[in-house]
């Protein structure tokens, strides 16, 4: 956010506008990373509106315009690992999971983004926050650390033992790779 909506912050606690360009501005933000945790667009939407609706009753609590962007990432990133223990012994696979296609600018490999989603999906909450965090949000070892309350130790410590988890599921891949013609 720019200095001046810290303006717009403020008149957000009694004006629905302001709060609505909030959104706007956060959104993108907050759906990826719901949807990079849960491959799931219903869920993230779920989780995307329940965290605006808990922004909006501590709106008041906030104190600057970084805060607000530290404290939805961390809200989202308790809300995705608590939908998860709540539903972790009920794995139904609904018509909306499936993922839509989208444009990607980049050429990827299919198969690979498949393989390390997959491997990714099958790692503990907080392993799979913190390499969503890392890799999708680009957040640093200490921003990751703020988001998920806990010490940077421990988020380097999650971070190290979810890559060593991944290595051995996704080395094989690596003679495997598709690459793009060499003319591009």
């Amino acid at each position: 956010m720019e200095p001046a909506s810290r303006l717009l912050l403020d008149n957000a606690i009694t004006d629905r506008e302001a709060f609505a360009m909030i959104v706007k501005h956060t959104e993108s933000m907050v759906f990826s990373l719901a949807f990079r945790f849960f491959r799931n667009r219903s869920q993230a939407e779920d989780i995307a509106q329940e965290s605006y609706i808990e922004l909006f009753r501590n709106l008041h609590k906030l104190e600057s315009d970084k805060h607000l962007e530290n404290w939805l990432r961390m809200t989202v990133t308790r809300k995705c690992i608590d939908f998860i223990r709540r539903k972790k012994n009920r794995m139904l696979q609904d018509l909306e999971s499936v993922p839509e296609q989208s444009f990607d600018p980049m050429m990827r490999d299919p198969f690979l983004v498949e393989t390390l989603q997959e491997n990714v999906a099958m790692l503990p909450e907080r392993m799979r926050m913190v390499i969503v965090l890392r890799f999708q949000e680009d957040l640093k070892l200490s921003e990751i650390a703020e988001t998920m309350n806990v010490p940077v130790n421990t988020a380097k410590t999650l971070l190290r033992r979810a890559l060593i988890r991944l290595k051995p599921k996704v080395e094989h891949i690596k003679t495997e790779i598709c690459y793009a013609p060499a003319g591009r």
